[in-house]
């Protein structure tokens, strides 16, 4: 497996997290149904934002990780100002 993490910059304080938390969480969902997510939630800080780790088959790639993330509706929506993505390598898991 490789692991990819998602990291999503928004303003807690912006109306459309409200809005687009049911379906994001509903998608989100359909990600760990599917075995594709090994996390994800968001950062407590004032400064906003998610981390978001993805579970992918061994030949995947960013742009894998990307296209999957480019249906989130935090995404699709607009809430989301600023993303980025990063292979990460777990040397240590407890999932």
């Amino acid at each position: 497996m490789k692991y990819f993490a998602t990291f999503y910059d928004y303003a807690s304080t912006n109306p459309l997290v409200s809005e687009q938390r049911p379906a994001h969480r509903e998608f989100i969902n359909s990600l760990r149904e599917r075995g594709l997510i090994v996390g994800s939630g968001p950062h407590p800080d004032s400064a906003g934002g998610a981390l978001i780790i993805l579970q992918l088959d061994d030949d995947a790639q960013v742009a894998d990780a990307i296209k999957i993330m480019d249906d989130d509706p935090f995404h699709t929506s607009g809430v989301v100002t600023r993303r980025s993505f990063r292979e990460w390598n777990p040397v240590t898991k407890i999932f």
